[in-house]
């Protein structure tokens, strides 16, 4: 039961400086349930030839400073009961998240909370970014309540609490660094001794912790945006990785960025990111992002986007959980560009057509793909998805409804297609695809003319909430290809491929691999036609010694006829796994009433390797309950009956390759 303002179930908070200097895991009373479990995964390295722009550049970088679910601004959760909640979907582009919104301090009113100077990033969240490569940060925000002063404080040595305490926190709660966002006009003392905290701060912390400088005060600690990296501000690039100039760019402050970074023998694509301001301009900034991607020329530096969230916030029925396709449209917009396939990317209006700007109107935007490259971490196996986009309408488990009712989790989010959507029609004269619902969020572009639509579809999934639908009508005289995955992945000979797919008879799906030494053309490889939920596996020895590049499917049919293929699961499978144990110590650790609910308070022992996550079931009929990487949960149901007196439950663990343990149980007493 999803109560956003449930005292019982864990919720996240601020830290102000009390609660920073007196910080620990074991006073904290949620940080145990607040943990990202899930390592940063590496990625691959560029291969232009896959690339849907081939002569993009792979060196710039991005940052997405953003909010998590929006189910409440000024509190977190890491999952709940509803489906209207922001699940981003292209981590692909983005080499850092930032996580932010304020959070209130521990124990504050409720009606009047204090805000801390520090909230992290939303667990779930950084389980996404890091199994798709991406360095999530938490926030600094100034101003905050209380005097600045506090934090300030240093120990003989030199040394700073806030510091070592930030750097504690960032390793336990299991996250990348901070973006530091200090908006306030400050005496010059303190400014120097914050600069002297950073320095502190990046001292102590791990080498690949990262702190990002937003453009706000200067050394002497005046607040001044000068909206680009030069002599006045470079000093903050002394202690602290990289810099976010403010959003008003304009061509010489762009240059004057790339200029500076070089002057101080800093890769300007590591160093400086000029902002865009969406949350407040949409689709359609001010200033043109351009400016750091001329057409034809180099990128001057690297990209910081403010604000990506308002492809939820601006669509019409936002919160409406049966008017979600706008959104998903919108976002795909944003990402892959108005005609939502990143290889057809680019505005299709001229950016100073007219004013006043219109911030929906997503025809003046390129898409973040008309700039960035795509990126993958599929560089080894086992590949599996099951392309679970980490919410849904109900739950799947093997093909059948396992539970009823909304959800969202963004810390099970499979890693999602590189390329949303990259289709060709052949034979049909058309290029891309045409719209249509059948279920999905489709991706229609503009005038594209061919027949199929290709999207997630959350009203039917193989595991998890959702499939990728591929529909539409379909004739002998055409075929279609989407190409899905980029990948790095060598062939040693014991490797297979899986696909589990929920068909429609008379439709022909295969499913391709395109090779590092043969890049221009798919190796085919029939995945059936049967309706209902069926699995075709090849071996891969065939290919030994080759690098598949990238996957992707292929539908076609010998007569007219509806095409409505659900993709269910994608498999790229090494040796096979050992089988994993039960889960060791599951225990109820409380149980608690909340008005119509109870919260049942559980943990176990978290697997060392060989786990991808652990379901958690109804013991009589197994039912779903909850999914998690991670060795706790709180389990909210609706109070029992008063007869139900004990609630047996059941906790799986699930490999890679979707194997099960076998179970482990414990009771859940109803609370007196």
């Amino acid at each position: 039961m999803d109560d956003d303002h449930s005292s019982v179930r864990p919720y996240m908070h601020g830290y102000d400086a009390a609660a920073l200097k007196s910080w620990s895991p074991g006073t904290d009373r949620w940080a145990r349930h607040f943990r990202s479990r899930v390592p940063l995964a590496p990625r691959i390295a560029p291969f232009p030839a896959t690339q849907a722009h081939p002569d993009l550049a792979t060196g710039p970088r991005l940052m997405n400073l953003t909010y998590d679910y929006d189910d409440a601004f000024f509190t977190a959760r890491k999952y709940g009961d509803a489906f209207a909640r922001r699940l981003l979907r292209f981590w692909q582009y983005s080499d850092f998240y930032g996580s932010w919104h304020g959070l209130p301090v521990d124990g504050s009113p409720v009606d009047d909370p204090a805000h801390g100077l520090v909230n992290l990033p939303n667990p779930a969240y950084t389980d996404a970014a890091h199994r798709n490569g991406v360095r999530s940060l938490g926030c600094w925000f100034w101003p905050r309540s209380g005097d600045f002063e506090d934090y300030l404080e240093q120990r003989a040595d030199g040394s700073f609490p806030v510091a070592d305490k930030l750097v504690e926190m960032a390793a336990y709660f299991g996250f990348d660094g901070y973006f530091v966002n200090h908006e306030a006009e400050t005496p010059t003392g303190q400014a120097a001794r914050l600069h002297d905290l950073l320095r502190s701060l990046r001292e102590r912390a791990p080498e690949e912790f990262h702190l990002q400088w937003y453009d706000t005060i200067t050394p002497h600690g005046h607040l001044d945006y000068l909206n680009h990296l030069n002599t006045v501000n470079a000093p903050w690039l002394d202690v602290s990785d990289s810099f976010f100039a403010n959003y008003w760019m304009t061509s010489e402050g762009v240059e004057t960025s790339r200029a500076t970074a070089l002057k101080l023998g800093r890769d300007p694509y590591a160093t400086v990111f000029h902002g865009t301001e969406n949350e407040q301009f949409g689709f359609d900034p001010e200033y043109d992002p351009r400016l750091l991607f001329p057409p034809g020329e180099a990128a001057r530096t690297s990209w910081a986007l403010f604000g990506s969230h308002f492809v939820k916030e601006l669509a019409p029925r936002h919160d409406d959980p049966d008017a979600q396709d706008e959104v998903f449209r919108r976002e795909r917009r944003y990402w892959s560009g108005p005609r939502e396939d990143p290889t057809r990317s680019g505005r299709l209006l001229p950016h100073d057509r007219r004013t006043p700007r219109d911030r929906d109107d997503h025809r003046a935007w390129d898409g973040v793909a008309h700039h960035i490259t795509e990126r993958s971490v599929i560089g080894s196996f086992p590949f599996v998805t099951r392309f679970n986009t980490g919410h849904g309408r109900a739950f799947f488990l093997d093909g059948r409804r396992a539970a009823d009712g909304d959800w969202h989790n963004a810390s099970v989010q499979d890693i999602l297609p590189t390329w949303q959507f990259w289709t060709r029609a052949e034979g049909v004269g058309a290029e891309g695809t045409g719209a249509d619902g059948v279920g999905a969020e489709g991706a229609g572009p503009e005038g594209a003319g061919a027949p199929l639509s290709v999207g997630f579809d959350h009203e039917l999934a193989y595991d998890g909430g959702s499939s990728l639908l591929v529909s539409g009508p379909l004739g002998p005289d055409g075929a279609m290809t989407v190409p899905l995955y980029k990948t790095a992945l060598t062939v040693t000979g014991a490797e297979r491929l899986a696909v589990t797919a929920h068909g429609t008879d008379g439709v022909d799906l295969e499913v391709g691999l395109l090779f590092q030494d043969a890049p221009d053309a798919f190796v085919w490889l029939a995945a059936g036609s049967a309706a209902g939920w069926h699995t075709t596996t090849h071996g891969l020895g065939t290919f030994r010694g080759r690098t598949i590049a990238a996957v992707g499917l292929r539908v076609s049919s010998r007569r007219p006829t509806r095409c409505a293929i659900r993709i269910g699961e994608l498999a790229l499978l090494g040796p096979e796994f050992t089988p994993l144990a039960p889960p060791e110590d599951f225990t109820v650790d409380e149980v608690l009433a909340d008005g119509e609910s109870v919260h049942v308070f559980l943990s176990w022992r978290l697997a060392g390797h060989g786990v991808r996550h652990y379901d958690l079931l109804r013991d009589d009929d197994g039912s779903w309950l909850g999914r998690i990487y991670d060795d706790v949960y709180c389990l909210s149901l609706p109070a029992p009956a008063a007869s139900e007196t004990v609630t047996r439950l059941r906790l799986v663990a699930v490999a890679p390759d979707g194997s099960r343990s076998a179970p482990a149980t414990a009771e859940a007493h109803r609370p007196r």
